[in-house]
């Protein structure tokens, strides 16, 4: 723990002394008092002893920490407990990380960030993390021992922001990196992450099924009984084995597991998605027939193995099965399935879908604390989940759910708003903001996916930005301009944290009127009314304009922040352009280049990418209007068939140009960091609250 100390507060880690005590009746316990002039930790194991020295970092040096990607080397002092701090969780697992984290952030990580995010899910009392780094090398290294050319096995292996979704059985041979050297790269990165969660006394879960295999799999397999599986969102079909076939559990997923303890280090928790997100004749016959092969393998290899499935994955949860955990990663479903019969499970915590740029979350109901309601009814319930796939928005949301995470009673949110102002802000004062702001944002009923006009891909009648997203907000967006107006009477304003946050909120609101200012545009265009076609639709582009201004005045907020860090695994241009070729797909069209189905399914205003992607899509929109003007009826923007709820692809004239305009800008973008940082964030917020107040008021 000493080195733990080190890496996050090295100035005060002389200042406490680490002690191990017994458990609370099996369940994580820590206690933190003053003892000679030392802070003592103590806990049941390091994970305990970890949460013990966040609680005091908490309450004593004003520590909050919103994700992983954090610094808290500064704090110098360390103020002796007044009182003893004792503390029982009484989830017994709580889990972290999601496929979409791993796609849409983690698989760009090195050691230095997994440190960091190691570090923080140990602090906030994650103790079953997913652990998916490295797997993709496995794979690769498990396929060349089954005799598959090398050049079969690295193309059928899917690139950093898809790999997720082949080990959901979903993708194969999409994006793929094709370098043996990448995926050394990846298995000395998971390694390292196994080893780091396991000093931490953390469970980590590896994968533990692999679903999809090559097409050239019958070449050496030839008795090998293949199954041709449905397309999946336009993707090319994918093949598995039938669960009948021995080959599939004794000879593939049997190497697979034993090469992952080999290279990434032993667990006994396994992750098992027989085929997520799919629907076929004959899945419910498949799925039990690879469950009971499955669980036979996995329990002959390891006899402590735990298993762990989202619910989402199955059909039945009559039958009790041991070491079967079920995951309910947003918390909705076990209700419905009456608490998934006597199996164990877990409820999450969901947030930031996707990573999507939005300010969101019902943090009433989240601060309820859903983990109590459902242990009362379901005594199978063993814990919670932190299923957020993003940590650079909703700080506050959060910092609720991993607190939630461990909370053995309701969040007092008064008490709480306190807190996370006098944290974050190095002041208390500012909480009566924070208040009003959960009464907009993240009100009751704020629902996680909520769209961007923005990033909609244009035509006269938008309802989605991505598959199943709503524009309904319950709040009024005339109340997050009073906010920000307040805010910017503060002293508060200095804090880099609290500018950052106003940023994003001065964000939200002017894109928040994209959407009515869109609509007004449509009506003019459609009623023939030239000039105010022309007002409104070039307020909408000055507004999108001036949003990526905003966004370029810090980095962390721009598209070439983030892509600069999605190719840094690589070590040739070769290696280095796919990732971010795989990174620029995945936030964009997020399929095929011909007629995907979930485009925009991971769209973020980012500075950059709201210029040099969105606002192009809506120059075409605009523009063509434009040029209808004279003969609206004439204009056939809207796709026959509405797949998913969406305009098809590329059905119109306007979509068929959208389409040249995006597989051009993917091909051929080049990241710059022209005028990032260039002007001061809060200048600039002040400015666009002046420019703009009329007309947030007006919409």
């Amino acid at each position: 723990m000493y080195n733990f100390l080190l890496r996050n507060t090295p100035k005060i880690a002389d200042s406490f002394v680490f002690e191990t005590i017994d458990s609370d009746g099996g369940l994580d316990t820590y206690k933190v008092f003053a003892r000679d002039k030392k802070i003592v930790v103590c806990g049941n194991n390091n994970i305990a002893k970890a949460m013990g020295y966040y609680r005091y970092l908490r309450d004593y040096c004003g520590v909050i920490l919103s994700g992983g990607d954090y610094d808290i080397s500064y704090i110098k002092t360390a103020p002796l407990p007044d009182g003893e701090i004792t503390y029982t969780v009484p989830q017994k697992i709580r889990m972290a990380m999601t496929y979409e984290r791993f796609a849409a952030e983690a698989e760009s990580w090195g050691v230095d960030r997994w440190e960091k995010e190691i570090d923080f899910m140990a602090m906030v009392g994650v103790n079953t993390p997913l652990a998916l780094t490295g797997s993709d090398g496995v794979l690769y290294k498990t396929l060349m021992e089954l005799r598959i050319k090398e050049e079969n096995a690295v193309s059928f292996i899917s690139g950093s922001s898809f790999w997720p979704r082949q080990l959901t059985g979903n993708v194969f041979d999409y994006m793929s990196i094709n370098s043996p050297d990448y995926f050394a790269k990846k298995i000395e990165i998971g390694k390292f992450v196994t080893q780091r969660e396991k000093e931490l006394d953390m469970s980590p879960v590896h994968q533990g099924y692999i679903s999809c295999v090559p097409f050239t799999f019958r070449k050496h397999y030839s008795k090998a009984d293949l199954i041709k599986l449905p397309v999946w969102n336009s993707f090319p079909p994918s093949m598995t084995l039938s669960p009948d076939d021995d080959i599939h559990i004794k000879v593939l997923n049997g190497l697979f597991v034993q090469k992952q303890r080999e290279l990434l280090g032993e667990v006994h928790n396994y992750i098992f998605e027989p085929l997520y997100d799919v629907d076929f004749k004959g899945y419910t016959s498949f799925v039990d027939k690879a469950s009971q092969m499955y669980i036979s393998f996995i329990k002959g290899l390891d006899p402590e193995a735990k298993w762990f499935v989202h619910s989402s994955s199955l059909y039945s949860f009559d039958k009790k099965i041991d070491g079967m955990v079920i995951i309910d990663e947003s918390g909705d479903s076990y209700e419905s399935y009456k608490g998934f019969g006597s199996n164990s499970f877990v409820i999450g915590l969901r947030g930031n879908l996707n990573g999507r740029t939005v300010i969101c979350g019902d943090a009433e109901t989240l601060a309820e604390n859903p983990y109590i309601k459902a242990a009362q009814a379901y005594p199978n319930l063993e814990g919670t989940g932190l299923f957020f796939d993003s940590d650079y928005t909703n700080p506050l949301y959060y910092t609720l759910a991993a607190e939630v995470l461990t909370a053995d009673k309701q969040i007092d949110m008064s008490d709480y708003l306190k807190r996370f102002s006098l944290c974050r802000y190095k002041t208390d004062k500012y909480s009566g903001l924070l208040s009003k702001l959960v009464k907009t944002c993240y009100c009751k009923g704020s629902r996680l996916n909520q769209a961007s006009a923005l990033c909609a891909r244009p035509c006269t009648k938008i309802e989605h930005t991505s598959v199943g997203d709503t524009f309904d907000r319950p709040y009024d967006n005339k109340e997050l301009l009073a906010l920000i107006k307040e805010a910017l009477d503060n002293d508060a304003v200095k804090n880099e944290d609290f500018r950052h946050d106003l940023q994003d909120l001065t964000r939200q609101t002017l894109s928040n009127v994209l959407r009515p200012i869109y609509l007004q545009a449509t009506e003019c265009f459609f009623r023939g009314e030239a000039a105010a076609y022309e007002k409104t639709s070039n307020a909408f582009i000055e507004i999108a304009q001036d949003i990526d201004r905003l966004l370029k005045t810090v980095e962390q907020t721009n598209l070439y922040y983030h892509l600069d860090f999605a190719r840094q695994l690589g070590d040739t241009k070769e290696v280095r352009q796919n990732l971010e070729l795989s990174f620029l797909m995945y936030h964009t069209i997020y399929g095929p280049m011909k007629n995907p189905l979930i485009f925009d399914d991971s769209w973020r205003e980012w500075g950059g990418m709201t210029v040099d992607f969105y606002l192009k899509r809506w120059y075409i929109y605009f523009r063509m209007l434009a040029s209808y003007f004279a003969k609206p009826k004439k204009l056939k923007d809207i796709s026959k068939h509405q797949p998913l709820g969406r305009n098809a692809f590329a059905q119109t004239l306007l979509s068929k140009r959208l389409e040249y305009m995006e597989n051009e800008w993917i091909r051929d973008y080049i990241p710059r960091p022209t005028g990032i940082g260039e002007e001061d964030t809060l200048e600039v917020i002040k400015e666009l609250v002046d420019k703009y107040e009329s007309v947030i008021n007006e919409f």
